[in-house]
C-alpha cells in the first residue's frame, strides 16, 4: 500500500514540471564584466540584464518574473 502511494507521488513529481510551459534564458557574456560592459549592465534594469553564471539573485529574479510569480 505505501509502496503504491510512493510510486504515484514520484510519478507526479517527475511529470508535472515537464508539463509546465517554461522558457529558460541562456547565459551570455563573460562571468566577470569589466569596464564599459560592467557600467552598461549596472545601468540596465534587473529584469533586462543578461543571465550569467554565478549571479544567483539576478538570475532568480528574472526567472521568477518570466514564470509569472
Amino acid at each position: 500500500m505505501n509502496t503504491r502511494i510512493l510510486l504515484m507521488l514520484l510519478a507526479v513529481i517527475l511529470t508535472v514540471p515537464a508539463l509546465l510551459p517554461m522558457q529558460e534564458a541562456s547565459a551570455s557574456g563573460p562571468v566577470i564584466a569589466r569596464g564599459a560592459e560592467r557600467q552598461a549592465i549596472k545601468s540596465t534594469h534587473i529584469l533586462y540584464r543578461p543571465y550569467r553564471p554565478g549571479h544567483f539573485y539576478g538570475n532568480t529574479v528574472r526567472r521568477r518574473h518570466a514564470r509569472g510569480r
